[in-house]
Order: C-alpha cells, then sequence, then structure tokens
C-alpha cells in the first residue's frame, strides 16, 4: 500500500473505543486524517471540538476539505440515552443531520455508524432492506439519523454494526469489557442476562470495513458503494455467556454470577432479543471481505493489560 495517499478524512467521535482504532487505522493506510473529539484531544491527530456547536463544525470542515467524513460519534449506550434524552437525541439525531447536509452540499462521502438496535429482534437475520422498528430510544435515535442521511445525501452509506469491543483505556468504557470488572467483583452476586442474544464484533474489523469502503468509493471510484451495508461479528453469545468465556479465559472464579433468565433483569430499557445481522451484501455485492479473528482471541488480547 502507499505511503501516502493525497486523500482526507475526517472522523468524528475519534477518541472512543471505534473511532481511534479507526483513526489509527487511516493513520497507516497513508490517509491525511482529523479526528474530533470533546475530551481527550489535541494530540495525535486529535482536534477537540463540541459536535452541539455548529459553527465549531463547519470551521473545521471548510478548512480540512475533507474526501471522507466517518461520524462515529453518538450516544450508544441505551440506558445513558434514557437519563439524558434531549441531550442524546440532539447528538445522534441533530449533529448527523448537520453532518449530511454539509457533506451533500460539498459532495463529501459520508459515512454513518448506526446499529443493530434499529430492529426490534423478532426476526433475524436483518437484511439491509428490511423494516426497522426500534425498541428504545437509542435504536428510535439512530433510525431517525439513518432516513435524515438517505433524505439529504447521495454520497452516503449507512453501516450497522453490532455489539462493539476493543481496546480500552479503562473497563467501563466498553459493554464487553466492563464484564471483567463484574467477574472480578467478588463480593457481591450479580445477575446477568442469559436470553438475549449478541454478536460481539471487533472494531478492527469496523475500522477495515470503513477503511475499504472509502477506498472503493473515492479512489476507486465505485459509485455502488452507497446505501445501506451490515457488517457483524458471525459468533453469537449472551452476556452470562461471553462473562463464563472471559471467566475461563483467565482463570477466574465465577460462582457470584448469576445466570438470568427473565429477560431485561437488569436493566429498564428494552433491547431486541435477536437483532442478528446479514452480511453478505458486503463480500457479495461490495466485494470487501474482512477476515475476523475469533472473539475468544481478540477479547483475551483486549483484556489482558487489565489483569
Amino acid at each position: 500500500m502507499s505511503v501516502h495517499i493525497n486523500k482526507t478524512v475526517l472522523i468524528t467521535g475519534a477518541s472512543g473505543v471505534l473511532g481511534r482504532k479507526v483513526k489509527n487505522l487511516f493513520i497507516n493506510a497513508g490517509w491525511n486524517v482529523t479526528g474530533l473529539a470533546l475530551n481527550r484531544a489535541n494530540k495525535n491527530h486529535l482536534v477537540q471540538c463540541d459536535l452541539t456547536n455548529f459553527d465549531e463544525i463547519n470551521a473545521i470542515i471548510e478548512n480540512l476539505q475533507p474526501d471522507a467524513i466517518i461520524h462515529c460519534a453518538a450516544e450508544r449506550k441505551p440506558d445513558e440515552f434514557e437519563k439524558n434524552p434531549t441531550k442524546s437525541m440532539f447528538l445522534n439525531v441533530e449533529v448527523t443531520r448537520y453532518l449530511a447536509d454539509f457533506a451533500a452540499k460539498e459532495n463529501i462521502f459520508f459515512i454513518l455508524i448506526s446499529t443493530d438496535y434499529v430492529f426490534d429482534g423478532k426476526n433475524p437475520p436483518y437484511k439491509e432492506d428490511d423494516t426497522p422498528n426500534p425498541l428504545q430510544a437509542y435504536g428510535k435515535s439512530k433510525y431517525e439519523a439513518e432516513l435524515i442521511t438517505q433524505k439529504i445525501s447521495k454520497n452516503h452509506l449507512i453501516l450497522r454494526v453490532p455489539l462493539l469491543y476493543g481496546e480500552v483505556e479503562t473497563l467501563d468504557e466498553n459493554a464487553v469489557t466492563i464484564l471483567l470488572k463484574n467477574i472480578r467483583n467478588t463480593t457481591n452476586r450479580v445477575k446477568m442476562d442469559d436470553v438475549q442474544i449478541r454478536y460481539p464484533t471487533y472494531v478492527g474489523d469496523v475500522a477495515e470495513v470503513c477503511l475499504q469502503l472509502c477506498e472503493h468509493r473515492i479512489i476507486n471510484n465505485r459509485n455502488e458503494i452507497r446505501g445501506i451495508v451490515h457488517f457483524s461479528g458471525t459468533e453469537k453469545y449472551t452476556k452470562y455467556q461471553m462473562a463464563l468465556l472471559i471467566a475461563s479465559i483467565f482463570q477466574l472464579p465465577i460462582d457470584h454470577i448469576e445466570r438470568d433468565q427473565n429477560i431485561g433483569i437488569d436493566t429498564n430499557v428494552q433491547r431486541p432479543n435477536n437483532a442478528a445481522l446479514d452480511s453478505s451484501k458486503l463480500s457479495n455485492e461490495l466485494s470487501i471481505h474482512i477476515n475476523q479473528v475469533k472473539f475468544e482471541t481478540t477479547i483475551k488480547q483486549c483484556l489482558q493489560p487489565f489483569i
């Protein structure tokens, strides 16, 4: 691959678990990269920016003139969303509206990272053209962001992904890595859901999808790279099963973790029982192939620094 590519990408949420991986992969691939972050900015290709301040965004994009915008920033924790719905809705919907509109006017390729939570989980696996029916405010906000993006921009791609995990700075940063914290806290008995199926997907693989999409669309001028695309890990786990695996990997006791088969007992927010995404379009129609590593291997690598 070329050492330097004369193309520029702007990444929102670039200090987050997914955004960091996307940023670093594009840097290594030779792109000109600017990442936006509310915190942990002003270093390593990161620029501090409050995405709810459209004047700030406007100044940065106009100065940068990117070829692509990858919109990773969002309030993606359903429970946190419910605690502050107005602020969360503005970030997930109105910021997307502004970015999509700016991208459309300047013909910038716009990638919106969306979620499997736009579906209700009653009829999996879901293809890209299946009708969404989100169960909670978070899913509804992402579906609304999708509709806005489709209406405003023709040069866009909506990438739906499921539960993500990756390298973290603290265990609390991610819904999968925090399981280790629960496992190690043996003083309290913890109930973990053993009903709802999840498909943990490594952020490094999602970043690779984003890179290949941008390369095909911008460098190779493939106009079919647009619309909605699904990408997902293929291994299925409940939260309880993930905890068992993590405990087994690091030989940790798990007697205090209780298997819970009462749906949604550990949360006030409704979630789909199985919103499996059919990712076949990515390889069959768009010729994008990702060699995914097993969950057991990557989660061990991600958690090893905390052992």
